[in-house]
């Protein structure tokens, strides 16, 4: 069995734990899921996007991490959030954060607007509704 734990980043320059945690995969990364979307919280570090590439094809299990992402009072982390992983998401995904997305952008905190979280909200808003319009 694997502890999660043992797989988290050391630092934002870690490269190398990405492949232990893609070869690790859904379900056994589920107890640090969080923590991982901590380590994208600036696109910045070079851990963040190749980490980020990773955590989009996991799908729904990232709505609830991703929804207490963008229940904090961080807007800078909500920003990166949304722009890293948010707005490549899949429909169904989206749709389970709908409402945090819509409470961003309608009625953003003042950090919120200041690092235009709530713009990119916003965004990823109207991709949601542009995927849901289509019929197969």
């Amino acid at each position: 069995m694997i502890d999660a734990q043992q797989l988290l980043p050391r630092s934002k320059y870690d490269l190398d734990a990405i492949p232990a945690i893609v070869e690790a995969g859904y379900p056994a990364i589920a107890p640090i899921l969080g923590d991982l979307l901590d380590w994208t919280a600036d696109s910045n570090w070079p851990i963040a996007g190749p980490l980020a590439d990773f955590l989009v094809t996991l799908g729904t299990p990232l709505i609830d991490p991703i929804s207490r992402v963008l229940r904090r009072a961080d807007g800078t982390q909500k920003w990166h959030c949304i722009a890293l992983i948010v707005q490549r998401l899949p429909k169904e995904v989206l749709g389970g954060l709908e409402e945090d997305l819509r409470q961003l952008a309608d009625r953003p905190s003042d950090d919120d607007r200041r690092e235009e979280a709530d713009v990119l909200a916003q965004e990823a808003l109207v991709r949601f509704e542009r995927l849901s319009a289509v019929i197969l």
